[in-house]
């Protein structure tokens, strides 16, 4: 009994370890949900047979690419609670107006800056190629904390794997490296509301 125990949780770990290849894969392709999936599935598999987690894993792999987007993260954890703030303005910025949208620190070190988005979008955190950067002991604040993108034809938040997380103003999280949709008037912050961010028209 002993011994099959062992048997199980070895070849479950090492499904888990095959299972990081699909994970991965998944991640890079903006879909959290089948990544956690994958992971899932993979460990499973390879607790029953070894082989198993290798086909589970060949099998996310190639759905990785030739699937559709995630719709929003499985497994959410609940977001702490944060001050509600309207959601102004227009809809969805097209690629023609990318040189209008801006981005105003409404509180913390940089309060009061304003930097504009541009086609290229804009990153935030304390690394040097950051455009918005943070002091590297600001506390809450990851190396690639977070950017703004324009993901089919408008504006998106991406958290980018920050350790203390992307928040909109009504504390919801945002998922790790997943488009958010955003506009004119949307606020979020970094880490803690003490890091407040507003989308403005230039």
């Amino acid at each position: 009994m002993l011994t099959l125990a062992i048997w199980i949780v070895v070849n479950g770990a090492i499904g888990a370890l095959v299972g990081l290849i699909p994970y991965f894969l998944c991640k890079s392709q903006l879909k959290p949900n089948m990544a956690q999936l994958a992971l899932l599935c993979c460990t499973i598999g390879g607790a029953v047979v070894f082989g198993l987690a290798v086909l589970v894993a060949i099998g996310f792999g190639v759905a990785a690419f030739v699937s559709a987007g995630d719709t929003a993260p499985v497994f959410r954890r609940k977001p702490p609670a944060a001050p509600a703030a309207p959601q102004p303005g227009p809809a969805y910025y097209e690629y023609n107006d990318q040189s209008r949208l801006g981005l105003r620190c409404l509180s913390g070190p940089m309060k009061g800056r304003v930097y504009p988005v541009g086609s290229d979008g804009i990153m935030m955190g304390r690394d040097y190629d950051c455009a918005v950067r943070f002091d590297p002991q600001t506390p809450g604040i990851s190396r690639h904390h977070c950017s703004i993108r324009w993901y089919q034809g408008g504006a998106a938040l991406v958290d980018l794997g920050s350790s203390y997380g992307s928040f909109l103003a009504n504390g919801t999280r945002l998922p790790p490296n997943y488009p958010t949709a955003a506009q004119v008037g949307t606020r979020f912050y970094l880490g803690t509301p003490a890091n407040l961010f507003e989308l403005i028209q230039m």
